[in-house]
């Protein structure tokens, strides 16, 4: 732009809000003229044009000077004669001198100036007085040429109110509460040339007080309530330049009186109510150079409404109503710089600019264009800058023939699908180039374009980079290809990017990366290519400072992991590193290159996504204690569950309900314990360098498959250890059930068991149905990782686990004070209880570190969180089946009656010790070693804690000496009676019985009871409630 409106404001700005509509920029490039904000009319301007747009309008003192520096000869007023600098009164500096020098502006006190405040000398005195004044002070000096009395209680201005001061040259009363001035009250102010009336209450132009007023040069009456401009309101001021008539209430142009004024040279209309421009509205104003009618309501632009305007420059019709496009500018010949940006405007026709040809800048985005003529902008040799944004019909790239001295070319947000290999052949010029937001597939060769400094391809279908495509851009130091469908880019596509800095592929489908000729990059951006998992080699980016790449553990190559730990947290989202031994680079150089490598160490690096205790870079369990803990948990509960799962299930027995749910329980805690083994090994397997392994494990199946497992297990035992509980309760009300009612609650349990494992599996499923999204580490668990839905996922799990164990808690609390104290101390009863207990204490740090990410003044240390998720996680699966072992008596009597059967050779179908399919007691074989064993069709008088007993010692039978009990063996079954709760834990017994009776003095009681029964004495009722054996 020429260098005389470079203090002019520019128009490609930001669409202003509600509020900024109001708030006005500063004019003609014209400082403010000394209103730091207007107190009084605030309050009443506020309710109009809003408080932001107030004080944005009022800005900070300034001395105002009505006129651009450059082209005095049309816009600056005559030089004032410097004044002489000799006083014979001592002035005191005061802290608010706005201007040094001689003729200081000083802010003085509401006292009058003395009269001899001017000396004879006749130096300039400035008095700028605000001191809440509600009239205009007397006793000031005749001599004083600046008054400012800005923010004050002046409601009115009467006749002759500045008759004392005939040589004033400026006058402020911005911010007062003036609503009326005198016809004369102006009057002898022949020297006046500046006047500012803004921010006040005027609802009409002072027209008669300014008749008189034949120096004046600046206007200001904006931000007023003006709603009408009289005809004679300009008339005598032959020496008017500029004129601000912005935030106001006028509907139409004051074309009468703005043809009193042949001089002006600058008009602002700006922030009113005009709907429409008439033909001839400027026709007077041969001189005008700039035009501001922004923020209006303006429609229809008459065909000749800019007739006259032979010299206008600069025209601003932003942020208006425009439907059509203003053909009235091709009568503007001069015209250099053009908005009419955020409007309607829906097409642009061929040889729209044809009537000016000295256009440099066109701003016309944020218009719906549908259409762009092929010749709209032909032969604009001085056009510098065009800006086309949102013309989503727009297919073609325009025709720029003839327009060939373009710096900064913008076309975004349109359809253009192909760029004419001719535009670097035209447009050598060139130093910007944003073709962003298109559907661009192919790119051109750029070789012509040798001025290019910044390309922007962003948001396209860009497939591939030849090697031509950037060859011989030796200046360009900018380049996004970000958000394309790029797979490939050549090896050498940016060998001769010599001025190279920035360089952004992110989010593509790269596979591969080419390093020649990017020494000299600053910042590279490759995040979101996630089929680039080989690691980057530090020396081929000597000058690196900031790295954004797919997966944190290419980060590892840039600096030492030992230091991380202790320096830096992972939830930063930009940190800072020491390049240090580069422990994962891929080769090794000679000399030099080891010399440049430490050179390079000492460079800090900012490395995206971060290296943490989640994304380790050597080992993935981390220290020795954490790894020890972890194997001590794997094989206890490898162990442990094996054991309960075999007891349990052993071939030959039919578990009861309870038995079920607890052998369902260690298949699901054995799953876990696999899952944490997985881990282990993969901790041994990449001993030290897990930065190598890391990409591939966490993107991989392996990763994938570990982490169903784990949430799988998990979910799972949660769901059935509350279904335990309710079970136990269920069971402790209904003791005397029948065996149509015992099977009915056999098939109840399983059908639930089966519905518990649905639920733990869709719960595993979820993440596989994102990719694995949700998990974060390579741990493989799901982790809040910043994203809604793995936030959401984690945070139902929780939730879902929380209301299980809540569950679990209730029902089993309401058991313990339903019971009696004889039954609190049954087997089963104190297992679940330990079971639950345990399981909610090790749960309530892993809910814990779940929400503490979703929480802002909880911050977790990554080191904690991952030391708890490894520790916490698995223990469940490792204490489950240790209190089970050591709190229920009827794994001891499972174990007894297993090691019984392995010592007798195996126990099945036909085998001693059998069972029918109905859970009842099987037939013997006959034993050659106890007569009351010779018959196998015989029924047995034996209760089945007895036999229990029995198979857990096989030889009791077989010894004269201790089988006090065998004659019991040939009588009558042991019955049990519908009315008694236990059946000594047998098969065919309720399935209730083995975990709330406590085995070991059952046994007893029954072994008494089978001696009793053998030799005909009455049977005693224990306190176990024993079933009585019939007779």
């Amino acid at each position: 732009m020429d260098s005389r409106f470079a203090r002019f404001p520019v128009m490609a700005r930001a669409a202003p809000s509600s509020q900024q509509r109001g708030a006005r920029r500063p004019l003609f490039g014209v400082p403010e003229p000394g209103v730091a904000g207007v107190r009084g009319a605030q309050a009443r301007r506020a309710s109009r044009f809003g408080s932001a747009r107030l004080s944005a309008r009022l800005g900070s003192a300034q001395p105002s000077d009505p006129a651009p520096s450059a082209r005095p000869q049309r816009f600056s007023r005559p030089p004032r004669p410097p004044p002489p600098c000799h006083s014979s009164r001592e002035t005191r500096p005061s802290p608010l001198l706005t201007n040094g020098g001689c003729g200081s502006r000083i802010v003085m006190s509401s006292r009058p100036t003395p009269a001899n405040g001017a000396d004879d000398s006749g130096r300039d005195l400035h008095a700028a007085v605000r001191a809440r004044l509600a009239a205009v002070p007397a006793g000031l000096g005749a001599f004083t040429r600046a008054l400012d009395i800005s923010m004050n209680n002046i409601t009115q201005l009467p006749e002759d109110a500045f008759k004392d001061f005939p040589f004033l040259e400026e006058l402020q009363l911005a911010g007062n509460d003036l609503s009326f001035i005198h016809p004369r009250a102006l009057a002898g102010l022949t020297e006046l040339r500046v006047l500012t009336l803004q921010n006040n209450q005027l609802r009409t132009v002072p027209s008669q007080a300014m008749r008189g007023l034949s120096a004046l040069q600046s206007l200001r009456l904006d931000a007023n309530h003006i709603t009408s401009v009289p005809e004679d309101s300009f008339e005598g001021l032959v020496q008017l330049r500029h004129l601000w008539l912005d935030d106001n209430s006028l509907t139409e142009v004051p074309v009468r009186p703005l043809s009193n004024l042949p001089t002006l040279q600058a008009l602002t209309l700006a922030l009113n109510n005009i709907s429409s421009i008439p033909d001839f509205a400027f026709t007077n104003l041969s001189s005008l150079v700039v035009l501001h009618l922004h923020n209006n309501k303006i429609k229809r632009l008459s065909q000749h409404c800019f007739d006259g305007l032979d010299n206008l420059e600069t025209l601003d019709l932003n942020y208006n109503n425009l439907e059509e496009f203003p053909e009235a500018i091709k009568a503007l010949p001069s015209l250099k710089e053009l908005g009419f940006h955020s409007n309607s405007i829906s097409i642009i026709p061929d040889g729209a600019f044809s009537g000016n040809p000295q256009l440099r800048t066109i701003h016309l985005y944020d218009n719906p264009l549908s259409f762009v003529g092929n010749s709209a902008f032909h032969n604009l040799s001085d056009l510098h800058s065009l800006v086309i944004r949102g013309a989503s019909l727009v297919q073609n790239f325009p025709n720029l023939t003839g327009t060939v001295h373009l710096e900064s070319l913008t076309l975004t947000g349109t359809r253009i699908n192909s760029i004419p290999h001719s535009l670097c052949e035209e447009q050598r010029a060139l130093r910007t180039l944003d073709l962003s937001y298109n559907n661009i597939r192919d790119l051109p060769s750029f070789n012509g374009c040798r001025a290019l400094e910044e390309i922007s391809l962003q948001r396209n279908q860009i497939c591939q980079i030849t090697e031509d495509t950037f060859r011989g851009l030796v200046s360009l130091r900018i380049l996004d290809l970000s958000r394309n469908w790029i797979h490939e880019i050549h090896s050498s596509a940016f060998a001769t990017l010599a001025a190279i800095t920035n360089l952004d592929v992110s989010f593509n489908a790269l596979t591969s990366f080419p390093t020649e000729g990017l020494r000299g990059l600053n910042q590279l951006k490759l995040v979101g290519n996630l089929e680039l998992k080989d690691a980057l080699a530090p020396e081929d980016f000597v000058s690196l400072r900031s790295l954004s790449v797919p997966y944190a553990y290419q980060c590892c190559a840039f600096w030492g992991c030992d230091s991380y730990a202790s320096l830096h947290t992972e939830d930063s989202t930009l940190q800072d590193h020491s390049v240090g031994d580069n422990r994962g680079a891929a080769g090794r150089g000679n000399g030099s290159e080891s010399a440049e490598r430490r050179e390079h160490s000492q460079v800090i690096i900012h490395c995206t996504p971060p290296t943490g205790a989640f994304k380790p870079c050597q080992y993935l369990l981390g220290s020795w204690m954490i790894r020890l803990t972890v194997w001590f948990i794997f094989l206890v509960a490898l162990l442990a569950n094996l054991l309960v799962v075999v007891t349990t299930f052993a071939p030959g027995a039919t578990p009861s309900t309870s038995k079920l749910l607890v052998g369902l329980i260690a298949v699901s805690n054995l799953l876990t314990a696999v899952y944490t083994g997985v881990l282990t090994f993969l901790d041994a397997a990449s001993w030290g360098r897990f930065a190598d392994f890391g990409i591939w494990w966490e993107t991989g199946g392996g990763c994938r498959a570990a982490g169903f497992l784990g949430v799988f297990s998990s979910e799972s035992a949660v769901f059935l250890l509350a279904l335990a509980a309710v079970e136990r309760s269920l069971s402790a009300k209904d003791p005397a059930r029948s065996r149509k009612g015992r099977r009915r609650a056999r098939a109840q349990v399983r059908a639930a068991a089966g519905l518990a494992f649905l639920g733990a599996a869709a719960a595993g499923c979820a993440p596989l149905a994102r990719g694995g999204a949700f998990s974060a580490s390579p741990l493989c668990l799901p982790f809040p990782a910043g994203e809604a839905p793995a936030l959401g996922f984690s945070a139902a799990l929780v939730l879902v686990n929380s209301l299980a164990f809540l569950l679990a808690a209730a029902v089993y609390s309401r058991l313990y004070c339903a019971l009696e104290k004889a039954r609190l101390r049954a087997g089963a009863v104190r297992h679940v209880a330990w079971l639950i207990f345990a399981d909610c204490l090790l749960f309530c740090p892993v809910a814990f570190f779940s929400f503490a990410p979703l929480v802002a003044a909880a911050p977790v240390s990554p080191e904690i969180a991952r030391s708890v998720t490894l520790i916490f996680f698995p223990l469940p699966a490792c204490l489950n089946p240790v209190l089970y072992v050591l709190f229920c008596p009827q794994f001891r009597e499972d174990w007894g009656r297993l090691r019984g059967r392995v010592a007798r050779g195996g126990a099945g179908p036909g085998s001693p010790g059998s069972r029918d399919s109905q859970g009842g007691r099987g037939d013997h074989t006959p034993r050659p070693d106890h007569a009351a064993c010779a018959h196998p069709r015989a029924p047995l008088a034996l209760c089945d804690c007895c036999e229990a007993l029995l198979l857990a010692r096989p030889a009791a039978c077989g010894l004269p000496g201790r089988s006090h009990s065998c004659p019991a063996l040939a009588a009558a079954p042991c019955a049990s009676p519908e009315g008694f709760w236990f059946e000594c834990g047998s098969q065919s017994a309720d399935e209730e019985d083995s975990f709330v009776s406590d085995s070991s003095e059952q046994v007893q009681a029954c072994g008494r009871a089978c001696f009793y029964q053998s030799r005909g004495f009455p049977l005693v009722r224990y306190a176990y409630n024993l079933p009585r054996v019939r007779d």
